[in-house]
């Protein structure tokens, strides 16, 4: 169809037209009407002046084409700014620095076994998560330093992607603030919210002062709670599983705390994937 600008040329005048305003190009009449489509889109997105704005049949988009005559549809700023935004509005995080959430796997470095499984395995997750499928989450473990943090970000960044909520919580400040509400409304918000959010990632497990309390009333409800109901868990920690399980126990002489840690520490590892993160010696 020829477009209503040059709908009373020829066609031959028709592809003379579009021609001279794409000197750099070959134009034929196999190809007019994609240049000419891709010339009045443009024309539109220069007088845009937001996504509601948008006149283009593909609302956010313009079609365009490239020095080698390929044509494609480009997503415009205005449409990029507004999924970013709803993408983010995703991931709710607690006590992070607002940074985190710029992380994605565009960024990530895959120069090491830990961070390509990490890759590859998050992926994976999201479909069968999204097909409705059985998942498990990742223990993340390894010293300070080699991403845990910023791979859990990148998660939670792909997750909103595909429409999935998380919440990435910093373990040791969400601990503070529980004590402090106790008997609060706010002590009850966050302990739902902690059972009932799509995703949840716990960032620095083991680096609070572990207490009965935390462990009994807080943590293990918890990480029942998500078992029962199929919801997925994420936790990175400096602590390898077995060290894990020395610090639920608190005090490992005592055969009750023990057996208290140990059943966490079962249920645990039969949801969450443990990976050594050892091998990755960058930040990002």
């Amino acid at each position: 169809m020829i477009n209503l600008k040059y709908d009373k040329l020829t066609v031959d005048e028709y592809v003379n037209e579009v021609q001279k305003e794409c000197p750099n190009h070959k134009i034929t009449v196999l190809n007019v009407n994609d240049f000419a489509e891709a010339l009045k889109q443009a024309k539109n997105c220069k007088a845009c002046k937001g996504i509601d704005e948008c006149k283009n049949p593909n609302v956010g988009y313009k079609y365009t084409f490239d020095k080698n005559d390929d044509f494609e549809l480009v997503e415009c700023k205005y449409n990029a700014i507004k999924r970013m935004t709803e993408e983010t509005s995703l991931i709710k995080t607690l006590y992070m620095p607002d940074a985190i959430l710029k992380a994605n796997f565009k960024d990530y470095d895959l120069g090491c076994e830990s961070r390509n499984k990490l890759y590859k395995k998050s992926l994976e997750f999201i479909s069968d998560y999204k097909e409705g499928k059985e998942t498990r989450g990742f223990y993340l473990y390894g010293t300070f330093g080699v991403g845990k943090t910023y791979t859990l970000a990148c998660i939670a960044n792909e997750l909103a992607r595909n429409g999935i909520n998380s919440l990435l919580i910093y373990f040791p400040d969400l601990v503070v603030d529980l004590k402090d509400s106790i008997g609060t409304s706010r002590f009850q918000d966050l302990f739902n919210m902690l059972k009932s959010i799509d995703i949840l990632m716990l960032d620095d497990l083991g680096s609070e002062n572990m207490t009965p309390w935390l462990r009994d009333e807080i943590l293990g409800p918890i990480i029942n709670y998500r078992t029962l109901e199929n919801k997925p868990l994420f936790i990175s920690s400096n602590l390898s599983f077995d060290d894990l399980k020395k610090h639920l126990a608190i005090e490992p002489k005592n055969t009750m705390a023990l057996t208290k840690a140990e059943r966490i520490l079962s249920r645990l590892q039969g949801i969450l994937k443990g990976i050594n993160m050892n091998d990755s010696n960058s930040y990002r």
